[in-house]
């Protein structure tokens, strides 16, 4: 009983050693010292949409954009910005693109991966082929996005009667380095060829 007694103390008396060596060990290896507070302030990347369709019947051929849709720039970085838009028809239980004529303002160009790029002549260029930026400036305050949206008579009949056609647009904006794109903003504007819903 004796030597059991000694065997635990001096396991505890082992295990008490190893445990102020490494104590020792990891003070003599590492040292903390604390800065001052400092403080960040963040950038901000905002954009405000807004536009208007008509409530009337909506007729083939009529241009049915009553307010120009536009974004309203209020970030304090330089941005980037794209959009993507995605036109649905009821009628053809799908793409809707070939029945619907939209005038996309200037500064907006079409890229490979179906998305426009915002490169008006208010934003600044910047890199080489192919990694070209367009910097948006803070000083850029509205930028136009669509002036007109017209269903093709020549392709819309009778058959499209009371039927909608859906139009979405997700705008992506970003900071302008340092950060890959992400999802600013959905925006649909829906329209039959009766009563559009503003």
């Amino acid at each position: 009983m004796k030597n059991k007694k000694l065997i635990i103390v001096l396991s505890i008396l082992l295990l008490a050693i190893i445990g102020l060596m490494t104590n020792l060990i990891v003070a003599w290896l590492t040292d903390t010292a604390k800065t001052g507070p400092t403080d960040f302030t963040l950038g901000q990347v905002s954009f405000a949409w807004s536009g208007a369709i008509t409530t009337e019947l909506v007729v083939p051929g009529e241009n049915i954009v009553t307010s120009e849709y536009k974004l309203t720039n209020s970030s304090t970085i330089p941005t980037e910005l794209r959009v993507k838009i995605d036109i649905n028809s009821a009628y053809l239980a799908g793409d809707g693109s070939e029945y619907v004529v939209l005038a996309i303002s200037d500064g907006w160009v079409l890229d490979n991966d179906d998305y426009y790029y915002y490169r008006g002549i208010d934003t600044v260029s910047e890199g080489e082929a192919p990694d070209i930026k367009y910097k948006i400036p803070t000083t850029v305050t509205t930028i136009s996005v669509l002036t007109e949206v017209i269903l093709d008579g020549a392709k819309v009949g009778n058959v499209f009667g009371g039927t909608e056609f859906t139009i979405t647009f997700t705008f992506e904006a970003k900071q302008n380095d340092f950060v890959d794109w992400a999802t600013l903003g959905t925006s649909n504007i829906d329209f039959s060829t009766g009563l559009p819903t503003p």
